[in-house]
């Protein structure tokens, strides 16, 4: 059997779940599509490893949604691979959930079937997700506008550190003094600064006699 077939004239409320399918997403749509069509009933549909995420989509709109009745079903998929003479070269199964939400409830109960969730449960349950929806919207507001601007005084955005001598030990504009490594020429006289020019032997000593 393939799967490779399109169906152009799917139905608004036939949700398929995807490996990039994303729960907040789904979630918005499904609600969209009862209240403002007036549609009421989901079919949704996911294969392999998409199945987890299909039945957090379900256990969620259970919860927002009061009175949904729930019916799944099991089924496998074959994926064949072929060459250009039609030759079957590989096979592979993979396991597929169709999950139905209603609101009203089905007349045929299948062996997948689960009622509505008590009142008191789902309250619980509304409340734990908005409680984790708000903390949320907390960690996210605190990580906003950190590593920006200046650091501790006194640094600069790069870390540098600004002294009398200015940004990163470059000296400032009237700063006369010589950094380590200047030159005789250009140096205030009596200020000569130990450069590699100065023997070793007369470092510190004062001028030989």
């Amino acid at each position: 059997m393939s799967t490779t077939q399109k169906d152009n004239k799917k139905a608004p409320n036939d949700i398929r779940i995807g490996m990039n399918s994303r729960v907040r997403n789904v979630i918005k749509y499904s609600t969209s599509v009862m209240d403002e069509q007036k549609l009421t009933e989901l079919k949704f549909s996911a294969v392999g490893g998409s199945i987890g995420r299909l039945l957090d989509i379900v256990e969620i709109l259970k919860v927002l949604k009061p009175g949904l009745y729930q019916q799944n079903r099991i089924t496998s998929v074959a994926y064949q691979t072929v060459d250009s003479n039609n030759t079957l070269l590989n096979q592979r199964l993979y396991p597929k959930l169709e999950v139905t939400l209603s609101k009203d409830e089905p007349k045929n109960k299948s062996e997948g079937y689960q009622g509505q969730l008590a009142e008191d449960e789902r309250q619980k349950l509304e409340k734990l997700i908005n409680e984790r929806r708000e903390q949320r919207e907390k960690n996210r507001g605190r990580g906003r506008g950190r590593g920006r601007g200046r650091g501790p005084r006194g640094r600069g955005r790069r870390g540098g550190f600004r002294g009398r001598r200015g940004f990163r030990g470059r000296p400032r504009r009237g700063d006369s003094r010589p950094r380590r490594g200047d030159s005789r020429r250009g140096a205030p006289r009596g200020t000569r600064a130990r450069g590699r020019g100065t023997p070793r032997g007369n470092r510190g000593r004062g001028t030989p006699k």
